[in-house]
């Protein structure tokens, strides 16, 4: 099974911020997308959820499974920058939101998520509010509410930025341990080389503008074996690739 995006272009104000984009992404599997800021990364997530903001113009097919698909669609779930949580919602309320608006009662979303807060390191707090709660707790109700609503491509949009150096990389080892129970395919925007490195099993490369894919770039080495010394050089070759096409 399959997402093929299939020659995005994403006009603004008379140019292309994206011009003829095309990615696929696996049944599993991180895929990190990176580039320049400005090149479209976030543009290219919100078409694929059929977010895009009014006054873009847009071309482009995604297909699941080689049939294609109408924007939103429940096989593709989103976790923007920063949680997002609804501060005046409880823990389990925002943790069910997801599922209530897709159709479930309150009750059986009540239901779906509540055995999940003790996987997720939650438990005991789920009477609680988004402001009683650390970053990284906060972070991982997001995650929740994305992962309960079981979306076969989870679309995250730099979902560690705005956390503390130490709560992030604790937040990317707690995520590869949900994917490794519940396999879901991941595509990853990030501005950072070594998260894209450390987490992703491939990474593919924006150009500055348009924004168009022009590397894609396997990692191998399994997540739970890559050390800092093996990793560096692949940080280089990403590094010139970005600096290369930012010259005039």
């Amino acid at each position: 099974m399959t997402l093929d995006l299939r020659a995005l272009t994403i006009r603004t104000e008379g140019r292309d911020m994206v011009q003829d984009l095309s990615l696929s992404l696996p049944t599993t599997g991180i895929t990190a997308l990176i580039g320049p800021s400005g090149c479209g990364k976030t543009s290219v997530l919100k078409w694929m959820l059929g977010i895009l903001p009014p006054g873009l113009q847009s071309m482009g097919d995604l297909l699941l499974d080689g049939s294609p698909i109408n924007r939103p669609h429940p096989a593709l779930g989103y976790q923007p920058q920063g949680d997002a949580l609804f501060p005046w919602l409880t823990i389990a309320q925002n943790a069910a939101l997801g599922l209530e608006v897709a159709g479930l009662s309150r009750r059986a979303a009540q239901a779906k998520v509540d055995p999940l807060f003790a996987p997720f390191g939650l438990a005991g707090t789920e009477a609680m509010f988004p402001a009683q709660l650390s970053g990284g707790m906060r972070q991982r109700a997001a995650f929740l509410r994305t992962i309960v609503q079981d979306s076969r491509f989870v679309l995250l949009d730099e979902p560690f930025s705005a956390l503390d150096a130490v709560t992030r990389l604790r937040m990317q080892d707690w995520l590869l341990a949900r994917l490794r129970d519940t396999p879901r395919a991941v595509l990853l925007v990030t501005h950072d080389l070594h998260e894209a490195t450390s987490l992703a099993d491939r990474i593919l490369v924006m150009a500055a503008g348009p924004g168009r894919i022009i590397a894609e770039i396997p990692v191998t080495t399994p997540q739970d074996r890559r050390r800092e010394a093996d990793l560096a050089p692949l940080r280089e070759t990403l590094k010139s690739l970005l600096l290369e096409d930012l010259d005039p």
